[in-house]
Parts: C-alpha cells; structure tokens; sequence
C-alpha cells in the first residue's frame, strides 16, 4: 500500500491511500514520526481536488504491480483499522464508503469530524481498544448511524472485553392535522441504547436495564445476539442482569434455536450449554432442526449434549 501524507508538527496526517486490498491497515509511524491524524475526505471519492503538497510513503513489503494499485475511496474500502496513534479523523472521512463494515480504533481517537460517516449505510462492527480508560468516541459514532451496530470494547488493562448490539432505529415525522404540528416519532430501541454514555464512558447498568425495551421493539434474533453478546463476555454484567437474559433465551427458545442453527451459530450453541440453559424440549427441537437442515456438526455436538445432560435410562426387567 502506497500513502500520501503531509508533516504538521512533527505529526503525519493521512491524506490519500493506494493499494489493492479493501482491508486498509494505517501505519504506527512514518519517516519515524506518529501519525495522529487522517485528513477530510480521505477515503471518500467526493473530495473536489486532490492535494499536490505531498509526501508518498510505500509501506513495507509493498510490491507494486502496474495497473493493479488504486485509490482506496468510496466502495473500493471494506475495513480500515487505526493506530493508537490516530486522535482525529476529518469532516467527510468516510462519506460515501458504502461497503465500509468494519472499523477499528483506539481510545485515543477523540476528535471525529462532520459528516465523516455520511453514506456508511454498510458500516456494522466498530471495535474498540481501550488502552487509557473508560472513555472513547463511540458514542458519537452511533449518534450518526441508524443501523444496527456491533461493538466491541477491548479493555487492554483488564484483558477483558465487552460485546455490545445497538439495534436499528428510525425516525418519523407524524402530523398531528387538528394541531397543525409535527413531531417526531422514534422506532426501534436503537435511540434508548444509544444514550448509554455517560461522559463518553459506556455505562453497562444502563444499557443491561434497556433490555426489556428491546423486547418490546426488536425481532428475536436481535434479542438473542445481545443476550448472547452479553453471557459470552460478561463484563460488568450483573446477577440479576444475567438472569434476564437467560430467561429470555429460555422463553422464546423456539425463535432462538431456528435463527442460531440457520446461521450455524455453533459458539453461541455451545454458549447455551455452559449457562446450563437447556431443556429436553429445548434440546430436542434443536436437534430435529440440525438434522432436517444437514448441519451435521451441530447435530454432532447436540446428541453428545443431549447424552450428558439428559440420558436415558437403561430398561431393567424382572423375572
């Protein structure tokens, strides 16, 4: 990967990016000094001028073949991961990168610029590395997203993480005619679980208590990924908190089994198992599924779950 960057006070400032690999990965460092910056419209095709004030920087390894490289802007950008390094990114960064899905960055990335997700409708998993603290600028990020989103904090000190969904959210203008006003009306619960933040710092409590929101809004499959998201990697869940979301993946097994066995989910499966939340009928409806759809290692893995936890009784007979 070729890029152009330009020295502000011994920082660099990414302006343009070549290569032919959707997954941009952003350098550390550059001609021994940090990059800290990634400037407006840097991975966006909208940009009206190309800057000629630059320097090009080839990262290692890099091998050009003619005619291959190209200017990774708009559909041409899939992933882009930033250095702990980065603490700003510009107005219209990423406008119109509609295949973008997945960012990653640390907490150090404070400073995010205007419209810079203006057109992301592609964007689904953010993942954090927080290396200093508590806080980060995630909460700006969903606040100019409507789409449902996956987020995972990466607590470093800790060496534990967090796995987040903020479902979809829609507004809608709704006339109220004897009045002559308009209001707006919010749907999904997307809106409630982003306003989890307090100070830019996640607050868990608030976000395990939406739940029942979400049960009210959201399709099952959503439910059971953040149930699921949240047994998986625990962190700052609370007793009464894990019992909910258990209860929910007892409850509406049927809902829940047909969508982890159609998406061959077998981590979130086994998940059911190590929360000790089968049941016979539970267990049996998954296996009568894993079996009519061909998924032959769930089906295996079930049948050993089904042996341990449910066994059958041997038949004695008297004479």
């Amino acid at each position: 990967m070729k890029i152009d960057y330009q020295v502000k006070n011994n920082e660099i400032e990414i302006i343009r990016c070549y290569g032919n690999d959707p997954k941009v990965i952003i350098p550390e460092c550059i001609a021994g000094m940090p990059v800290t910056k990634a400037a407006p419209y840097a991975f966006s095709e909208h940009k009206e001028k190309e800057q000629e004030d630059v320097l090009t920087y080839e990262t290692e390894g890099h091998v050009l073949f003619s005619g291959e490289e190209h200017l990774l802007v708009g559909q041409a950008v899939e992933e882009i991961m930033f250095p702990s390094t980065v603490k700003e990114i510009g107005n219209y960064i990423f406008y119109g990168c509609k295949r973008l899905n997945r960012l990653e960055f640390s907490d150090s990335l404070m400073q995010i610029g205007s419209g810079a997700f203006t057109g992301c409708s592609g964007l689904r998993a953010l993942k954090v590395r927080m290396e200093a603290g508590e806080k980060s600028c995630v909460k700006e990020i969903l606040g100019d997203l409507w789409q449902r989103m996956d987020v995972t904090f990466c607590y470093e000190r800790e060496k534990k993480s967090a796995v987040l969904v903020f479902p979809e959210h829609y507004e809608e203008a709704v006339e109220n005619t004897p009045a002559r006003i308009l209001f707006t009306q919010h749907h999904g619960s997307g809106n409630n679980y982003r306003q989890c933040f307090y100070n830019k710092e996640m607050d868990y409590r608030k976000y395990d208590s939406l739940f029942s929101v979400a049960a009210a809004w959201d399709r099952a499959e959503v439910l059971a990924d953040i149930a699921f998201g949240r047994l998986g990697h625990p962190y700052r869940l609370a007793d009464n908190d894990r019992q909910v979301y258990q209860n929910l993946i007892k409850n509406r097994y049927e809902e829940i089994i047909k969508y982890l066995i159609e998406q061959e989910n077998l981590l979130h499966i086994r998940l059911i198992s190590e929360e000790e939340l089968w049941s016979q009928e539970m267990l049996e409806l998954a296996l009568d599924l894993a079996s009519r759809q061909g998924k032959a290692e769930i089906l295996s893995y079930l049948m050993n779950e089904k042996q341990k936890s449910f066994p059958q009784k041997k038949k004695s007979f008297v004479l």
